[in-house]
């Protein structure tokens, strides 16, 4: 068989259906380490050119560092884009073999680029990250509990929450700046970033962890791969507002964030707001074209290994 074979993978927590396109692979396995094996092995004497697995809350995740530490060429879609793509071919039907034929499928006709992929330290510092990230969502979750609570012991209760969670995340935020300490790419990189007015430990953590191509991409891809680049949307004599869609929810999160601290203390970022600002922009408008600009320049000093310097930003990244 010498004939391209693009896989597709429906991961659930138990199991995983495999199918291939052209037609030579269907089966399910277990989702463990044996299993694991079982299509790596099915896979090891098959021309394969790309595997495609639809991101399911993790499910996925074991699965895709296997196939990637086999040598496979390996995409974790969006299960939005997979689902949009399978309603265009007609299909309507979902089960876990109809979802990995269409996975296969989107692998052959779109052929999606390989996301790059962390290396060991770059997955666990993404798994500190990550941790902390759901830790601050619980305790931002507990103190807007915490002016509602009348009972005397329910209040006391969710202190002793925010307590617990103030020092995991402490705990956490301890571990994820000895891990990149401790890895002379991290460390330099990290460098890099928090010398930039507006950037701090827990931007640049994300930045690290959640954005690799970081440095690799021109500012369109960089811009769009995120999901602070605005789309038109236009049609005939319509012309109506471009608006960003899509892109890394978590990156672009902290990017807020961050902007908002540039606003005040990166003297080119708040140069470039109140540009925008004397223009009539609207704050949102404001806000994501800063975003967008941070990004840009971050992209730059990291692909020319180079500190903060205010002149960056007035060159063509």
């Amino acid at each position: 068989m010498t004939e391209p074979m693009f896989v597709g993978i429906d991961v659930a927590k138990d199991s995983f259906q495999a199918a291939s396109q052209p037609v030579g692979l269907n089966v399910s396995w277990p989702n463990n380490p044996e299993g694991w094996q079982e299509l790596i092995n099915a896979l090891s004497d098959r021309p394969v050119a790309l595997i495609v697995l639809e991101a399911t809350g993790g499910y996925e995740r074991a699965l895709a560092v296997e196939l990637v530490q086999a040598g496979h060429r390996v995409v974790v879609a969006n299960p939005r884009q997979v689902r949009d793509f399978a309603r265009g071919l007609g299909q309507w039907a979902k089960t876990d073999a109809i979802d990995a034929a269409v996975l296969a499928r989107f692998a052959q006709i779109v052929q999606p680029a390989p996301r790059k992929q962390l290396s060991a330290d770059g997955s666990d510092l993404a798994e500190l990250v990550r941790r902390r990230r759901q830790l601050t969502d619980l305790r931002t979750q507990e103190s807007n509990r915490l002016p509602m609570v009348r009972h005397p012991q329910v209040r006391r209760s969710v202190q002793k929450m925010l307590k617990t969670l103030d020092h995991q995340i402490a705990e956490l935020e301890d571990l994820i700046h000895d891990h990149i300490q401790s890895d002379d790419g991290l460390r330099h990189k990290n460098g890099i970033l928090r010398s930039t007015p507006g950037v701090g430990p827990q931007t640049s953590a994300m930045l690290l962890s959640d954005l690799p191509e970081l440095g690799q991409l021109n500012r369109q891809e960089i811009a769009a791969l995120v999901g602070v680049c605005p789309w038109d949307c236009q049609s005939g004599h319509y012309v109506g507002k471009a608006r960003i869609w899509g892109g890394r929810k978590e990156v672009r999160s902290v990017l807020y964030m961050a902007a908002l601290t540039a606003l005040r203390c990166n003297p080119v970022i708040r140069a470039f707001g109140q540009r925008l600002r004397e223009q009539g922009k609207a704050f949102k408008v404001v806000i994501t074209a800063c975003m967008r600009k941070l990004l840009v320049i971050l992209n730059t000093m990291v692909r020319r290994n180079e500190q903060w310097n205010p002149h960056i930003a007035t060159q063509n990244p």
